[in-house]
């Protein structure tokens, strides 16, 4: 009997319970303290508060014109870590003299000479400021080739949806739910601005502005054209699909031609001193011995 009862409330109260465990574990998250030191991490609790300060007094003393560049650049790798021209400015300023105050104590611990230091210091502390800009660089690149080569793919997905008779907001979002990638997430990062309120031009140009592909920002124009003037937004997109393609080809095409000068240095000292050696070898060998024998 006992095993009846608590079969038959389980049957009967399991998705009542299910939403008691839901809500309880919403009321624990909710109960904890967002603002308690405790429940950050490591890091964040040391680190991270001196970088916060320094970065405000960075931000402070920073021209604009410099901290809308970083923000730029920032934008177009992505936005790696949430992170802000402050946060990227006080990173620098916290990296560069610990680069340099560790290798002066390190060179000073090995005994070398105070000016010798002194330069091999500052050359550490300027390429540990220059490594975060090289990386920044480097992912922003990254990110445009990988927008570059996965865009007709994605286009060619959006098309036969809008052919099939799908309005663009919602080919849009198949595109999302079918596909993974850069392009993926900013269209994703577009519907989510248009369903917040703000209108698709801008929500379409914003998207533009971000990856800073001529590819992307010339089919965001044509869609936008193509609503302004009224025409049917499938031919466009076809037309747009196969431009983007040719251009992809072009890329490829590029990068084959310049594989023979990038193979040139390998070539010239790793590969082509190895086939002497195996080719001349042992003719230089014999020669050698037979020089030795007549003399």
């Amino acid at each position: 009997m006992a095993a009846f009862v608590v079969t038959l409330r389980f049957l009967l109260g399991g998705k009542r319970m299910k939403a008691f465990e839901r809500l309880r574990g919403l009321n624990i998250q909710g109960s904890r303290d967002e603002d308690d030191i405790l429940h950050r991490p490591f890091l964040d609790r040391t680190l991270g508060t001196l970088v916060r300060s320094v970065a405000a007094a960075v931000g402070q003393a920073t021209p604009s014109r410099v901290l809308a560049s970083i923000e730029d650049g920032l934008v177009r790798a992505g936005n790696p870590r949430n992170m802000k021209a402050g946060d990227f400015l006080a990173y620098l300023g916290v990296l560069c003299p610990a680069a340099l105050a560790g290798t002066w104590l390190l060179l000073a611990r090995l005994g070398t000479p105070a000016p010798k230091a002194a330069v091999l210091s500052a050359a550490v502390s300027a390429t540990a400021g220059y490594l975060p800009w090289f990386m920044l660089v480097r992912t922003a690149s990254k990110r445009q080739r990988e927008i570059r080569l996965s865009l007709p793919d994605i286009m060619d997905l959006l098309v036969v949806s809008v052919e099939a008779g799908l309005a663009f907001d919602m080919a849009l979002l198949r595109v999302v739910d079918k596909l993974r990638g850069t392009v993926s997430a900013e269209f994703r990062k577009a519907l989510r601005e248009m369903q917040l309120g703000k209108p698709r031009k801008e929500a379409l140009k914003d998207m533009a502005q971000r990856a800073d592909v001529p590819e992307l920002s010339a089919l965001v124009n044509a869609v936008i054209q193509a609503e302004q003037l009224g025409v049917g937004v499938a031919g466009v997109l076809r037309l747009q699909a196969e431009l983007i393609r040719d251009k992809r080809q072009q890329l490829i095409e590029e990068q084959a031609m310049k594989a023979p000068v990038k193979m040139l240095f390998p070539l010239v000292f790793f590969i082509f001193p190895s086939l002497l050696v195996v080719i001349l070898g042992p003719a230089v060998l014999n020669i050698l011995k037979m020089l030795g024998g007549l003399r």
